[in-house]
């Protein structure tokens, strides 16, 4: 079974992002290289952390910016690659697995 990253929409990790007790996997994204239970564990003032989802699109926002660079382009389908990124057309439709509409 694969499972879908809630930062890119990748659709082919490995284990869920969480678990049923919202526990993280801290498995690393092959597409986003988003860290489940370290990039979403963003403290904003003393003892005060910013909510998850939050962090997810302050990191999905700023990785395509950065032109949706592929962490470990090995894992990842290369008919949708172009120069170690995601292709536009395909980044839309991966975005869709999480309902993100660009």
């Amino acid at each position: 079974m694969n499972y879908t990253c809630p930062v890119c929409g990748f659709d082919k990790l490995d284990e869920p992002a969480y678990d049923e007790y919202n526990d993280p996997s801290f498995e690393i994204c092959p597409c986003c290289r988003f860290q489940f239970g370290d990039d979403d564990d963003v403290e904003v003032n003393e003892g005060v952390f910013m909510q998850r989802e939050e962090a997810h699109t302050i990191y999905r926002e700023k990785w395509i910016k950065n032109g949706a660079e592929i962490f470990d382009p090995e894992c990842y389908p290369q008919e949708f690659l172009s120069d170690g990124k995601v292709t536009k057309e395909h980044l839309v439709e991966q975005l869709k697995n999480i309902n993100v509409f660009l």
